[in-house]
């Protein structure tokens, strides 16, 4: 270890360091760094004012832009208190935009943090907490501050929301605003009272116009500037007169193959603005609208990213493919702007802007979701792998965005069973870039290592897509096993006679891991490890696995709750608890209170206890409500002469000695992201690589504002 660094580090901490140039904060995958100035990692629908600016709206975004206010790729407004949850709050499924203001579908109930208060308006503040009331409301904001908008009659803390319906199972479908006008659609309870309906109010007063009942109103609503009122229902867009309800013949059927979910209509050249997350992830434009509308046309490259068009390789961004189009819609200047969330189960976001008539791009701003880390490519030291996405990196940018998105990963189109795009799946997180006999891999795992799969890159089939090639998760004892699949033939298909079952032992692991020699690893508690052997690549270059082998628990600790493998040293990390640090309450999220190091672990292959070579104490408390429990310790990795520990908040990192387990420094955000970060809220949230100058680039999750930390540590 060097001295300089180790003297630095102990006398002074990160504050010293950072002065002393010894470290810096950077981070990958977000145009925005801190809370302020963040993109959000979902983009579920999108408004388009005539003036360019643009409004995005998500049901969830952990750092608190639901809403997201855009004019020229800068991000210029975050409406106050917009949803994720907080104090009861939960952002609709749809926004708009005037030229003051901007509405918002909202969900508000009173049993998180309510109270029975009255606001300026002598209203409450908050609905009642009990079983049958939530309001439903419109809330607007300034959308040149997003501050609170409020005006007489407004319910809420700012006095800012308009309650459209007050019973928990009615639910707002839709919002459009129109010459002035507010509509929202709400489904109704059960038969015979409160119908389903459209309810009008003024955008300006916020008062109640009038209503018609409205049967199964579908959702989506968009109003035109010829008194007509459009909506997204089932399988099609449908016309109605917006102030009666009255059905209109003007229908457009969406195509069996379109995954669309929302629309927009350019009321300035009377066309309909389809975006499409199928196959062909672009926009449909239909014209002709307010007579019989027909398809004219699509904005963007058939095939979107994964297409292999030219000298673009499958996954491989570029301008014009689209990534997972939710949004799409013009301004007066004949420029289209297009909302995407990844269609790879929704992982991350990107807002762009063109000129429609020659498709050259305006400007592009990009978000990541919430809980990611990343690896670096030992192979190629300029490129950083996140879950589902790469990333080429510029080492010579520090306190900033030092990376570019090059492309993704996983295609539900080619791979509909890859477990990144499966509906409903696991929550994939971890990562791991291991290069295995030359060929490249990457390994991924969920948010609480219960499972793990692997991806094998094939440049000319498949560009930078990943081929699924192994796959594995826990199961239930008695019930489910522990399953265990590889690939033998190369085609990516879980076949009946390449699964390795076993009778699982304990289904709460928690890690799954993969070293860099290809070896997967997995954590039973207190029943020990178990391992399975990459024996070698078969002719199609799939790593090929041994049969499953248990060894014991470690001396000095009573379960393993995470794995770290050196297969050049030869060398076995183990996080769990011991006897001197028990945990009396199963603090189950944490990764325990003890690390013990093995030494010559597998050379040994007994089928004894292994002998501890090492062991250290890490933080931790158990909860009690007192909040020293966010110190915990919630993952680690091993690299170079360091042990990198991520703690549970705050992005604080603890770094131990290899050698003899003593703390040698913390790393903590600094100034460049405003000192702030998310917690680390997965199993196997870091990773660490040391460059050939000695330095080392240190990734953790930072799940508030969708990006990841790296920090690069300078001997």
């Amino acid at each position: 270890m060097n001295r300089h660094l180790s003297a630095i580090l102990l006398s002074c901490g990160i504050s010293c360091t950072v002065e002393s140039q010894n470290f810096t904060t950077s981070w990958i995958a977000n145009d925005g760094g801190w809370e302020e100035s963040h993109i959000p990692h979902d983009m579920l629908n999108m408004y388009v004012h005539s003036d360019g600016t643009v409004a995005t709206i998500c049901s969830w975004d952990e750092g608190g832009t639901n809403v997201g206010v855009f004019r020229n790729g800068k991000l210029i407004s975050r409406p106050e208190g917009s949803g994720t949850g907080g104090w009861g709050r939960f952002s609709g499924v749809q926004v708009v935009l005037d030229d003051k203001y901007v509405y918002q579908l909202l969900t508000q109930h009173g049993c998180d943090g309510g109270n029975d208060r009255l606001n300026n308006n002598n209203l409450r503040q908050f609905p009642p907490c009990d079983n049958t009331t939530e309001w439903k409301t419109i809330r607007r904001y300034d959308r040149e501050t997003g501050l609170a908008a409020p005006f007489p009659g407004g319910y809420g803390y700012k006095g800012d929301m308009l309650i459209v319906a007050q019973e928990k199972q009615r639910q707002t479908k839709g919002l459009a605003i129109g010459k002035g006008r507010l509509y929202v659609a709400i489904s109704g309870l059960k038969e015979g009272q409160h119908p389903d309906s459209i309810k009008i109010y003024d955008a300006q007063t916020m008062k109640y116009e009038k209503g018609y009942p409205l049967p199964c109103p579908g959702g989506i609503l968009y109003a035109d500037d010829q008194d007509g009122l459009w909506m997204m229902k089932d399988d099609s867009i449908i016309r109605m007169k917006a102030a009666t309800g009255e059905r209109l013949p003007q229908t457009i059927k969406i195509p069996q193959d379109v995954n669309a979910v929302s629309f927009s209509i350019d009321t300035k050249r009377q066309r309909l603005l389809l975006p499409n997350r199928g196959k062909d992830l672009n926009v449909l434009i239909y014209s002709n609208i307010y007579k019989q509308p027909q398809l004219a046309g699509t904005f963007g490259n058939k095939g979107g990213v994964f297409a292999q068009t030219g000298n673009y390789k499958k996954g491989e961004v570029g301008p014009l493919r689209f990534s997972g189009p939710t949004g799409a819609g013009v301004d007066a200047k004949g420029n289209i702007y297009i909302s995407n969330t990844s269609v790879s189960s929704g992982r991350g976001t990107v807002l762009e802007a063109y000129i429609e008539k020659n498709g050259k791009a305006l400007w592009k701003t990009e978000g990541l979701i919430f809980t990611a880390t990343a690896d670096i490519d030992r192979q190629n030291s300029s490129m950083m792998y996140t879950p589902e996405k790469i990333h080429g990196i510029d080492l010579k940018k520090t306190g900033t965005r030092i990376d570019k998105l090059v492309a993704y990963t996983a295609d539900p189109f080619t791979f509909p069973d890859d477990e990144r795009v499966v509906t409903d799946g696991a929550f994939i997180t971890s990562c791991w870039k291991r290069n295995i006999g030359g060929k490249s891999f990457l390994f991924v795992s969920d948010m609480y290592g219960g499972m793990m799969a692997g991806y094998r890159f094939d440049e000319k089939k498949h560009g930078y897509v990943g081929i699924p090639f192994m796959f594995a998760n826990n199961g239930d004892p008695g019930k489910r096993p522990l399953r265990f699949w590889v690939d033998r033939n190369g085609d990516a298909k879980r076949d009946a006679q390449e699964w390795a079952n076993m009778e699982e032992i304990n289904p709460f692991s928690m890690s799954f891991f993969v070293d860099h020699a290809g070896n997967i690893w997995r954590g039973i508690r207190e029943h020990g490890i178990l391992f399975w052997k990459m024996k070698g690549l078969n002719k199609d270059a799939i790593p090929q696995y041994d049969v499953v082998k248990q060894f014991s628990l470690p001396q000095g600790c009573n379960g393993v709750k995470r794995i770290w493998y050196d297969p050049e040293k030869d060398e076995l990390f183990v996080a769990g608890f011991s006897e001197e640090r028990p945990d009396p309450k199963d603090t189950w999220w944490c990764m325990g209170s003890t690390i013990v190091k093995c030494k010559d672990f597998l050379k040994k292959n007994s089928d004894t206890p292994a002998e501890a070579d090492m062991r250290f104490f890490i933080p931790f408390h158990h909860e009690d409500g007192s909040g020293k429990d966010y110190t915990n310790a919630k993952a680690f990795c091993v690299e170079g002469d360091y042990i990198f520990v991520s703690i549970a908040r705050e992005g604080l990192i603890h770094i131990y000695d290899r050698n003899d387990g003593q703390k040698r420094g913390e790393l903590r955000p600094d100034e460049s992201v405003h000192k702030q970060s998310g917690w680390a809220d997965f199993n196997y949230c870091i990773n660490a690589y040391r460059q050939s100058d000695g330095s080392y680039l240190i990734m953790n999750e930072e799940n508030a504002f969708a990006k990841v930390m790296v920090y690069r540590m300078k001997e």
